[in-house]
């Protein structure tokens, strides 16, 4: 019996963590890092790569999505959780009206390494690898809700005024809590890049 539900749930938990099919690659592919594509590596390589939407701009013949990347988890979608090496540009043939590809949206990636284009990040100067995109999926922002209980409310009582026992004079522990719940806003990966002012030399090293 709890064999067979323990093989049950091994079923249902790698069922839940595979790849969206949007994302699947032939099996022994070997996909492109990267880190070693902002070194000018791993081109013609095939690349699942993700993150956080920063911008979206139509060109004349296709559409150029840049994302701040951040790892994929087990199911493809990109972890918020860890801290971003850099962005990268992602193209798709055609138009795709920005709208379809919100800023802030997570999104995963699959298609060829390219070689790295200029850009800019603001004023500062920025090298981006480069994704030439065959498919991908999108995820809308993540909300993250604290959830709580507030033992004072409504009294230490039962929710009726009443105890367990129907003794309106006698007030036991409360049947149930409510709960509140705080609502903090779309998570966003930390830059781990380095910043433009601190690569630049001080007066006594020049």
């Amino acid at each position: 019996m709890w064999r067979k539900l323990s093989l049950m749930l091994v079923v249902l938990v790698t069922g839940c963590a595979s790849m969206p099919d949007e994302l699947m690659v032939p099996e022994g592919t070997n996909l492109a890092a990267y880190n070693l594509a902002r070194q000018g590596q791993e081109l013609g390589k095939t690349a699942r790569w993700g993150g956080l939407v920063t911008g979206v701009t139509n060109l004349k013949d296709k559409t150029r999505v840049e994302v701040m990347y951040t790892a994929l988890g087990s199911s493809g979608k990109p972890s918020l959780d860890n801290p971003s090496p850099g962005r990268f540009y992602a193209y798709l043939q055609g138009f795709v009206d920005p709208v379809s590809i919100p800023q802030g949206y997570r999104i995963a990636l699959v298609g060829k390494v390219m070689p790295s284009e200029k850009g800019k990040v603001g004023d500062y100067e920025y090298s981006y690898p480069v994704l030439a995109v065959s498919n991908f999926k999108l995820w809308a922002p993540q909300q993250e809700t604290d959830v709580y209980y507030d033992p004072w409310w409504p009294y230490w009582g039962a929710p009726y005024g009443y105890g367990y026992w129907g003794d309106p004079f006698f007030y036991g522990p409360p049947r149930y809590f409510p709960r509140r719940v705080h609502t903090t806003g779309p998570k966003v990966p930390k830059p781990d890049y380095p910043n433009p002012k601190q690569d630049q030399p001080t007066r006594k090293q020049q």
